[in-house]
């Protein structure tokens, strides 16, 4: 079953905020240094080139949301190395190649390194070891406890493969995370109108994974199988002292809260592949079986005053042991009657379940209530079909179609008690989803080509009020393409509607895009890009405020999200190279134009809280400058600077602005 429609939308919209606010900075040096063809030493060939400097960074506003969004700071840094160590006839007697690559080491937020060591015929060997110092400063609402996750989350990589030219090769892999550091949460206490507490997180987690394969060719067909076990668990723990709480007014108080929940699981899995191809005919077949095991507990005691003043304490037990297998499997069968047609028919099953016992029990001291809830069974099961032809009437025009189809079964059982009253609910829902896409390709002059296409779906039974049930989609593209200048451009259009039993919803997104790339000498180019991501969506909501339950109301979210960037680069005379760019992202919500800042006043009423909170409206621009002057054939000096700039007219504090810059030497020996 296809995503919903809406989810896709601001899955993109956002990680195109994050590309902007996340960008690279405007180090390290891309600029070459060296001859390109490195140096002889012995019977091996040397590359090489390392850029030593120092960042500086000055700010202003929320340091926070800059940690949060950039994150650079001073420093002596290894901005980035390369080394290449090749034998020139092949035939080295311990290695053939030995490639080293790093980047940021000394301190970035972002570091790396990957490695790679081979002997042709006998082995190869690769490392990737990454370092993300992630600082996330959560979710700002005034009045509310402040959330908080500062960690710093490790990876690395190992792949040995054995005979890797042969047709019998052999791999062994381990791969390890680790993630680390406080954070800060916040729980309501001792009933849905207490008050809010935070709580100090101490985050522990941490998964390995071994990997064991083989890979066989014969006659033509490949067949590839994986054997891998992987482990994880979770150790973090929680607590709280004497606390008044984020609302002072309030009776309810906290005097200590205590919270562990380890979490472990073991994820044994088989992965196993089947690729042949001949004249008229290919198929690939991929298989994947995960026998996973959860186990968990969580032990919970609060210890405080109600919001009547009187003593409350509330124990909470819960724990689950369970089985979680999942299968998934694919057949891709293709078919080349013609030159000119293509017919690929697509299998795909998955089906994934959770069985066992999962408990959840809550003990109040003061009502002398207890309350249970047993889990015990969820699957998922679902079968997907797709059949898409391609022809190729001529160099000059290409029609596309196909028709999707996919059934989607949920299950799922669950016990409840309350004074000792036991319910069991079994549940069953099944969903069938049709849908047909459409194409044309057409070249009227050699320099450009068009595309355009659609998408038509229906569904039954969707899962989510937001997923996708009555949709339709539009493209288009347009790509113009000669020596010195490039020229792409696209559009893409989404329409869904869902209605359900208790609510309805509705979204409409509209993309486009456009880029160019302007080469009219050697010693100067131009790249320049924009996209504009619409999104409006409008559902119904119910929800709980001040004890009362409220309906027949809608929620609708607007988004507008213009992005742009232009950069531009001179080579003076092969004697210095100078970079110069600009990115600008905005997000205008409703286009209504600039306003007051807005906050978020709990004490309004509900209906007046919702129209400050169907937008974002929030700029980000980033101009940089860099120029790398050769001193010599072997050595280069750099320098730059890169300006960032925050603002948000939702909520107050949270706008920064930050100049940042580097100096380094770029050498190679």
């Amino acid at each position: 079953m296809r995503p919903g429609m809406r989810t896709r939308t601001l899955f993109l919209a956002l990680s195109m905020i994050s590309a902007a606010l996340a960008q690279p900075t405007v180090a390290p040096t891309q600029e070459p240094v060296g001859t390109p063809r490195g140096d002889n030493v012995s019977n091996y060939n040397i590359v090489n080139s390392f850029e030593t400097g120092y960042r500086f960074r000055t700010f202003g506003g929320s340091f926070d949301q800059y940690r949060g969004t950039v994150n650079y700071g001073n420093g002596i840094r290894l901005l980035s190395s390369f080394l290449s160590v090749n034998s020139r006839d092949g035939h080295g007697k311990y290695f053939d190649e030995a490639m080293l690559t790093t980047q940021g080491l000394g301190n970035d937020p972002f570091q790396s390194a990957t490695l790679r060591i081979q002997k042709n015929g006998w082995y190869r060997y690769d490392l990737s070891w990454r370092l993300n110092d992630y600082f996330n400063p959560g979710l700002r609402t005034e009045g509310a406890a402040g959330h908080l996750l500062d960690t710093e989350y490790t990876t690395q990589d190992h792949d040995l493969t054995l005979l890797p030219q042969s047709n019998f090769k052999f791999f062994l892999g381990y791969s390890r995370g680790n993630q680390n550091g406080p954070a800060l949460s916040s729980i309501q206490l001792f009933d849905a109108r207490g008050n809010e507490f935070p709580l100090f997180e101490n985050v522990r987690r941490v998964r390995n994974e071994y990997r064991i394969g083989n890979e066989i060719r014969l006659f033509g067909v490949r067949f590839t199988w994986l054997r891998g076990w992987e482990d994880f668990k979770e150790d973090s723990s929680y607590l709280s002292g004497q606390n008044p709480g984020s609302n002072p007014n309030s009776p309810t108080s906290l005097t200590s809260f205590q919270r562990t929940e380890p979490f472990h699981g073991t994820s044994p899995y088989w992965r196993a592949g089947l690729f042949a191809e001949r004249k008229y005919f290919s198929a690939n077949g991929r298989f994947t079986y995960t026998s996973g095991q959860r186990a968990f507990v969580l032990d919970e005691t609060a210890f405080g005053a109600g919001r009547f003043g009187a003593a409350a304490n509330r124990e909470v037990v819960t724990s689950g042991i369970a089985q979680r297998p999942a299968l998934t499997a694919n057949l891709t069968l293709s078919f080349f009657p013609t030159s000119k047609l293509t017919i690929v028919d697509r299998t795909t099953v998955n089906n994934i379940r959770i069985n066992g016992n999962s408990t959840f029990a809550q003990f109040d001291n003061a009502t002398q209530s207890f309350s249970f809830l047993a889990f015990q069974f969820l699957g998922i099961r679902t079968v997907a079909q797709e059949i898409d032809a391609n022809y190729q009437v001529s160099p000059r025009l290409g029609f596309y179609g196909g028709y999707h189809y996919s059934n989607r079964l949920i299950r799922s059982i669950e016990q409840t008690q309350v004074q000792d009253s036991i319910t069991n609910l079994p549940s069953r829902q099944t969903n069938q989803l049709n849908s047909g896409v459409f194409g044309v390709r057409f070249r009227p002059v050699k320099p450009l080509s068009i595309q355009l296409g659609g998408e038509v779906g229906r569904a039954d039974r969707p899962l989510t009020p937001i997923a996708d049930r009555n949709y339709h989609s539009l493209t288009a593209r347009v790509q113009y393409k000669m020596k010195q200048f490039q020229f792409s451009a696209s559009t893409r259009a989404n329409y869904n509607t869902n209605s359900v039993a208790l609510s309805s919803f509705a979204s409409h997104a509209r993309n486009y895009s456009a880029d160019a790339a302007w080469t009219p000498r050697d010693w100067f180019s131009v790249d320049a890009g924009y996209s504009k991501l619409h999104l409006d969506t409008v559902g119904g909501i119910a929800y709980f405020a001040t004890g009362q339950f409220v309906t027949g109301q809608q929620s609708i979210y607007i988004s507008n999200i213009h992005a742009a960037n232009l950069t531009a680069r001179f080579d003076f005379k092969k004697r210095a190279d100078l970079l110069i760019g600009y990115s600008h992202t905005q997000d205008t919500g409703d286009d209504q134009g600039p306003s007051a800042r807005l906050s978020l006043d709990a004490s309004q009423p509900p209906e007046l809280l919702f129209p400050t909170a169907q937008t974002f409206p929030l700029s980000f621009r980033s101009p940089l400058a860099r120029i790398s002057v050769r001193l010599t054939e072997k050595i280069r000096w750099n320098v730059g600077y890169q300006y960032y700039g925050y603002n948000e007219r939702f909520f107050n504090g949270l706008d920064y602005r930050a100049h940042t810059g580097y100096t380094s030497v770029l050498w190679s020996f």
